[in-house]
């Protein structure tokens, strides 16, 4: 009797592990979602985001973690890949999102991942990010030197930041208008993005190095640190 009632615990338990594995592989696979890619050249990431998020059934309050844009001089995109998280209950769920242009298709990787989240609410909105992607101008937003390949990243997880750094190019991104930053306006608190430069030669896999930084500051506004 007792040999019986151990086995079927042991049985049990060995079921519920199995499944847990198996919920887990089918959670955490990678899935291609169809998607338009000339939305991206037409200013439409907004809708786009949307359409992403609906499909995936995502927390509207989503928030961007990282995030990185390649782009021509005319601003075409060439390759794009971005991370974001948000909540699910008490824990949160990160997303991989990377683009295949040439198949109109993004490949998408979830993970669950238990909380807390420390800059969770520190961060930038997926859905408001985007929305200021489409007020960028991507021919104007570019490196030092005239890069034929751009690329455009978000730093420190996309939280708020006091950016403070000297010698460096440097720029405020307020709606539609950029203006230079001086170093006598620093410190300066806003979303930290920059953007640097490669040759042709880095596509299609854009592993090589990227240079002639430039910085930009998304909702800029006087830090309050001096």
């Amino acid at each position: 009797m007792y040999c019986t009632l151990l086995g079927i615990i042991i049985m049990g338990g060995f079921t519920l592990f199995m499944y847990l594995i198996v919920e887990s592989f089918i959670f955490e696979r990678e899935r291609g979602i169809r998607v338009n890619a000339s939305q991206f050249n037409e200013h439409d990431y907004s809708e786009h985001w949307q359409e992403i998020a609906n499909k995936l059934v995502m927390d509207e309050q989503a928030k961007v973690e990282d995030f990185r844009l390649f782009y021509n001089q005319r601003g075409e995109v060439q390759k794009l890949s971005y991370e974001v998280v948000g909540r699910s209950k008490d824990d949160f769920i990160y997303y991989y999102v990377d683009y295949d242009l040439a198949a109109s298709t993004a490949l998408v990787k979830k993970q669950k991942i238990e909380g807390p989240w420390i800059q969770y609410d520190r961060s930038i909105a997926a859905r408001y990010f985007f929305e200021r992607l489409d007020d960028m101008d991507l021919t104007v937003i570019k490196p030092n030197n005239n890069d034929p390949i751009r690329q455009l990243r978000v730093h420190e997880s996309g939280t708020r930041v006091n950016y403070a750094m000297k010698a460096t190019k440097k720029y405020r991104i307020d709606k539609d208008q950029i203006q230079e930053i001086s170093d006598e306006q620093l410190p300066i608190e806003g979303y930290w993005l920059s953007v640097c430069g490669m040759s042709e030669e880095a596509a299609p896999d854009f592993v090589a190095s990227c240079e002639d930084r430039v910085d930009y500051i998304l909702d800029a506004r006087t830090s309050d640190i001096k």
